[in-house]
């Protein structure tokens, strides 16, 4: 079976040729290339070249199409504007296939849906935003997850990043985000036994971006500074995004660059070596469906203080059970939590204990599986030697 997967994740060429993406997108879309027997990536060509980038797929066929300039409303001209050269591109591509996979919320990925449903090709739709609608869903979303609900069973594999104990919708399923593999799991050690460090030391693992809510993490660590908090951590930012430049300006506004250290975009393996050096990661997120920083930390044991939206009740679960939840925007609320997270009595190997446990059974390999399992129930298909097979 072939696979079309249009991905809304900026790639670009290194000087051999080679297609590369950062975060978790080239590693998820390793692992869904192996339920096919071919596969046809439809991505977006960056501009510029990115930096801690990792290879897509080798045996995937790369069709670039040029990236939507802009954002917000300038990007839905530059979209328009573009329109016929997308929508060529995106129906030759899905006319060849026999599955197409498409990720959102994103406009191209919007696209993608309308014309394979048109083609009536088999369709798999990952929602990876937050399906719960927050301050920062839009009038494109609402559509997509209308979309979604109307199309969902039959042919037409309809999944939405995140957990919970009942579906999101009539014929639409969860399914967790992750970016560990099993190899990294069985060699990754953490020492779960250890305290608070000294300094103490936390982490932000993610893309530099409005929604991703660093800024009001840079505020929660001014409001420590002013309150003399001891002992007074260290700050790793960790990610690359259009948000950096004017991150760093904050810090060094409000007197926190001293703390506050701008890692860039790592690599798997420095990345770990990073977090083997921390003590909890924190996620500030506006908006979320399933972090795949939340798991990243978890498989190094670290707790995550995390903003209550998407999965992160049920990812994180009762306070101090694998982290702490705060109000997403609220920098006075997470400043307040880290400062119990650093005064406060804490049995800090148990609670290592219980996010390294939790990560384990969430991997690359238990993820693709399952969107395996959950396409060939719906296909009325098998999974032979981990391939979908008519």
């Amino acid at each position: 079976m072939r696979l079309c997967a249009i991905a809304f994740k900026p790639c670009w060429q290194d000087a051999d040729g080679r297609w590369l993406s950062d975060g978790g997108h080239p590693l998820q879309m390793r692992a869904l290339s192996t339920l096919f027997d071919e596969m046809t990536l439809v991505i977006h060509r960056r501009r510029s070249p990115g930096s801690g980038g990792m290879p897509l797929p080798e045996k995937a066929a790369i069709v670039p199409l040029r990236s939507p300039a802009g954002a917000d409303l300038r990007r839905k001209l530059s979209v328009a504007a573009g329109l016929p050269g997308y929508l060529r591109a995106l129906a030759a591509e899905i006319r060849k296939s026999d599955v197409v996979h498409t990720a959102v919320p994103s406009d191209i990925g919007l696209l993608g849906i309308l014309i394979a449903l048109l083609m009536r090709k088999r369709l798999i739709v990952r929602y990876s935003g937050s399906w719960v609608p927050t301050g920062q869903t839009t009038m494109a979303n609402r559509i997509t997850r209308g979309l979604m609900r109307a199309f969902a069973g039959g042919r037409n594999v309809m999944l939405a990043t995140g957990e919970g104990e009942e579906p999101p919708a009539p014929g639409i399923s969860w399914l967790f985000s992750t970016a560990i593999s099993e190899r990294e799991v069985r060699e990754s050690r953490p020492a779960c036994d250890r305290g608070l460090g000294s300094p103490p030391r936390f982490a932000y693992v993610g893309r530099l971006s409005g929604e991703k809510g660093v800024s009001v993490l840079i505020d929660a660590v001014e409001i420590l500074a002013r309150e003399g908090v001891r002992p007074f951590p260290e700050f790793i930012i960790i990610g690359d995004g259009p948000e950096r430049g004017a991150l760093e300006h904050q810090a060094g506004a409000t007197g926190t660059a001293n703390s506050i250290r701008f890692a860039g975009q790592l690599e798997r393996s420095a990345l770990r070596d990073v977090l083997a050096g921390v003590d909890a990661c924190v996620q500030p997120s506006l908006t979320e469906g399933f972090s795949k920083a939340w798991l990243d930390a978890f498989v190094c044991a670290l707790p995550v203080v995390a903003s209550d939206v998407g999965a992160a009740g049920m990812v994180i679960g009762r306070r101090g059970e694998r982290g702490w939840l705060v109000n997403p925007g609220d920098s006075a609320a997470l400043a307040a939590t880290l400062r119990d997270v650093l005064t406060g009595p804490v049995d800090w190997p148990a609670l290592r204990r219980r996010c390294r446990a939790y990560a384990e059974g969430r991997t690359l390999e238990a993820w693709a599986a399952e969107i395996g399992s959950k396409c060939a129930g719906q296909w009325h298909m098998s999974v032979v030697q981990g391939k979908i097979t008519p």
